[in-house]
């Protein structure tokens, strides 16, 4: 491993082979680092942070510091799980849980962009891509390969569906549903995040199966949705969405209706 002489790594933390650690960056006494990772100038990893081979971290982020919780006992135990091949870059920060024994999740192959914020308890799947300047605060569920624009704050408890794209500068205070596209202050739903879902192979027929879907979800209540979409044809996809749907979602699930008039639009929420 290569470590700066000014960089302070306590000696129980446990570093892989090949870590590269720049330098005044300082490593508290329970993290873990996996093989190859690169750790820039400035960063500060503390807490019970464990953190995946092959992950750049770029200078100034703060990784496992306490939450930003009230309620947060500081004799609490709580975590910081992050998995291989993430990049996050400059001033990102990655909050530990709140309750002990709890822990804050980051997936795989993830790129945080500079000054994103990951509150605790939030769980990040993978291949998502965030954005600057987005903030999701508490318990925040995000699935793989979303899509987060610059810029956006996300309340706590929202999920964020797979293959979503959430437009920069939205408030969202709405769970997005999988495979849409959704934005603005407050949040509209925009239909189907097609130009994702071709990047990622999902073909035709599974396209119009889910424009089919969110059709009926816009125009029903939730209970009459489920039972329509239900009768319909189910791709892998399509079920996905309908099991979104039917857990239990803290926020509801935001969409857009069809226009309620010349020059207007409305929304529904489930």
């Amino acid at each position: 491993m290569s470590i700066h002489p000014t960089a302070i790594v306590d000696p129980s933390a446990q570093i892989g082979e090949g870590v590269e650690i720049g330098p005044f960056t300082v490593i508290g006494p329970h993290v873990k680092i996996g093989d190859g990772c690169v750790i820039g100038a400035s960063v500060n990893i503390t807490g019970h942070t464990d953190i995946g081979s092959g992950c750049t971290i770029y200078p100034g982020a703060c990784i496992g510091m306490p939450p930003q919780d009230v309620k947060f006992n500081k004799d609490e135990v709580t975590y910081v799980k992050i998995g291989k091949n993430n990049i996050i870059r400059e001033c990102v920060t990655i909050h530990a849980a709140t309750g002990a024994g709890n822990t804050t999740v980051v997936g795989d192959g993830n790129f945080l962009m500079a000054y994103v914020h990951v509150g605790h308890n939030c769980v990040l799947g993978s291949n998502i891509i965030v954005s600057n300047a987005s903030s999701f605060a508490g318990h925040v569920h995000i699935e793989d390969n979303a899509v987060v624009g610059g810029m956006t704050g996300v309340h706590q408890f929202v999920r964020i569906g797979c293959f979503a794209m959430v437009g920069g500068c939205s408030r969202i205070n709405r769970d997005v549903a999988p495979y849409c596209t959704s934005a603005g202050s407050p949040e509209r739903f925009y239909g189907l995040n097609v130009v994702g879902l071709r990047r990622n192979g999902i073909d035709s027929a599974s396209r119009m199966a889910l424009k089919r879907a969110f059709a009926v979800f816009c125009s029903h209540t939730k209970a009459d949705a489920i039972k329509l979409v239900e009768q319909m044809e189910i791709t892998k996809e399509v079920a996905h969405l309908l099991e979104f749907v039917k857990a239990e979602s803290k926020r509801g699930i935001c969409f857009r209706r069809a226009k309620a008039g010349k020059g207007s639009e409305a929304e529904s929420v489930l």
